[in-house]
C-alpha cells in the first residue's frame, strides 16, 4: 500500500508540473499576442502634417504644398493587415496608399512582384516597390508615440502634365492619438474613424478602408 501511495504521489506531481508548464506556455503565448504588430497598431490613429514637393524631371522643384496626413491599419484577417497612408493637400490634391501585408510577431512586411515594404520590430520603415508606371519608396521610423516617414513616388513614364523621371517627395510627421507627445495627433481632439476609398498598391484597384479623420 505504501508503494502504491508513493507511485500515486509521483504521478500527481508529474500531472501538476505538466499543467503548470502548459499554463505558463499559454500565458506566454497570450502575452506575445498582445504585443504583436496588429495588437499594437489596431484602432490607433497616427495623425500629423505633410509636406509634398514635386521635382520635375527629377531635378527642378516646384513650390512645396503643406497639408495633413495619417497612418493606420485595417483589413485585419489573421496575420494579414493593410497599412494605409492618406495625404491631404490644398485644392483637393494628395494621395492614398493601401499596402496589404502580413505581420510576423512585431514585424510587418508587404511583398510584391516589384519589391517589398517593411516595418521592423525596432521601428525602421524601409523598402521600394515598383507598381505600374511608378516606383514607391518609403523611409522612416515608427514609434509608440509617433512616426516620421518620407514617401517618394518616381514617375517612370509621363502622367498627364507630369513628365517621366519626376519625383514627388512627401514628408510626414505624425503623432499617435492618446500619446503624451506634444501636439498630440496634430492637435486633434476629435478623431473619428470613417470608411474612405484607398488605392490598393498590390491590386491597383480601390478598397474601402477604415481610416482616422480629424473633426473640429
Amino acid at each position: 500500500m505504501k508503494r502504491l501511495l508513493i507511485h500515486l504521489s509521483r504521478a500527481n506531481l508529474l500531472l501538476i508540473a505538466l499543467c503548470l508548464h502548459l499554463s505558463c506556455g499559454k500565458d506566454t503565448a497570450n502575452n506575445a499576442d498582445q504585443h504583436d504588430f496588429i495588437s499594437v497598431m489596431k484602432d490607433e490613429a497616427y495623425l500629423g502634417d505633410a509636406k509634398s514637393t514635386l521635382y520635375v524631371g527629377g531635378l527642378d522643384p516646384l513650390p512645396s504644398l503643406s497639408g495633413t496626413s495619417s497612418l493606420s491599419v485595417d483589413k485585419i484577417r489573421g496575420d494579414s493587415v493593410t497599412v494605409s497612408l492618406l495625404v491631404n493637400l490644398p485644392g483637393g490634391d494628395g494621395f492614398t496608399l493601401g499596402i496589404p501585408g502580413k505581420q510576423q510577431g512585431k514585424n510587418w512586411n508587404a511583398t510584391f512582384a516589384g519589391g517589398s515594404f517593411y516595418i521592423k520590430e525596432n521601428g525602421a520603415m524601409e523598402g521600394t516597390v515598383v507598381a505600374g508606371n511608378k516606383e514607391f519608396t518609403w523611409d522612416g521610423y515608427l514609434a509608440d508615440d509617433g512616426a516620421i516617414l518620407t514617401v517618394r513616388t518616381k514617375y517612370l513614364a509621363a502622367d498627364g502634365d507630369i513628365p517621366a523621371e519626376s519625383i514627388l517627395t512627401t514628408e510626414m510627421t505624425l503623432n499617435r492619438s492618446g500619446s503624451d507627445a506634444p501636439g498630440n495627433a496634430n492637435g486633434c481632439t476629435n478623431v473619428v474613424w470613417e470608411t474612405r476609398p484607398v488605392f490598393n498598391l498590390y491590386s491597383g484597384g480601390v478598397d474601402l478602408i477604415r481610416v482616422p479623420v480629424c473633426h473640429p
